[in-house]
């Protein structure tokens, strides 16, 4: 009797137990409904989707000079008294005139400050007093591009309503320019910048 005792004991030791009895209190498969197991495959596809956007974004940084993009990206004001006497210094050259020395005032604050509207905005001006509106847009778009606060009325350094003025008289030049020559592909790639600065100046002049 005892011999059978033994021998029914290690045929239950060698028995295969369900999966469930060995995890009752964990997760398992078989226990897992299909619901559960869509939730879980729901899951999964998440993660793995983040990892892959995160990986493919890892290392990317934002170009704050890329036409286009002023709606993405914070302004960039430079906090120097340096440059600020630059800017005054510069607005008065041209005020009187002298665009020589402006110009070698703006191109040195362009070179040291990329990221800041405004020398370009000074360089339009200068286009402006030397007739050349066509220029002048195509720097203004540069200007509003890094700092959409020159297209700002509740700011100081507002500018649409002149903006509009130079684009009016942008226009009639390249309009011009295209009756004479319509495949221009210069004055095609003006008049889609026209375009641009038409519709971010719109809504700015009221």
């Amino acid at each position: 009797m005892t011999d059978k005792k033994q021998q029914h004991s290690e045929e239950e030791s060698c028995r295969i137990i369900p999966e469930e009895q060995l995890c009752e209190d964990g997760l398992s498969l078989g226990r897992m409904d299909r619901l559960d197991k869509l939730t879980a495959l729901a899951i999964i596809i998440i993660l793995v989707v983040g990892v892959i956007i995160i990986a493919s974004h890892a290392g990317d940084e934002p170009d704050p000079a890329k036409p286009g993009r002023a709606g993405a990206r914070q302004a960039v004001i430079i906090i120097s008294p340096e440059f600020d006497n630059k800017i005054k210094l510069t607005k008065t050259l041209l005020t009187t005139g002298n665009l020589v020395t402006a110009r070698e005032l703006i191109d040195g604050m362009i070179k040291a400050y990329p990221y800041d509207g405004r020398p370009y905005m000074l360089l339009g001006d200068l286009y402006i007093h030397d007739q050349q509106p066509i220029t002048a847009m195509l720097e203004y778009r540069k200007g509003i591009d890094l700092n959409p606060d020159f297209l700002d009325k509740k700011t100081t350094l507002f500018r649409g309503k002149q903006i509009k003025g130079v684009l009016k008289e942008a226009r009639q030049l390249i309009t011009a320019g295209l009756k004479s020559k319509p495949g221009d592909p210069e004055l095609k790639g003006q008049l889609n910048t026209l375009y641009y600065m038409l519709r971010r100046v719109a809504g700015s002049c009221g």
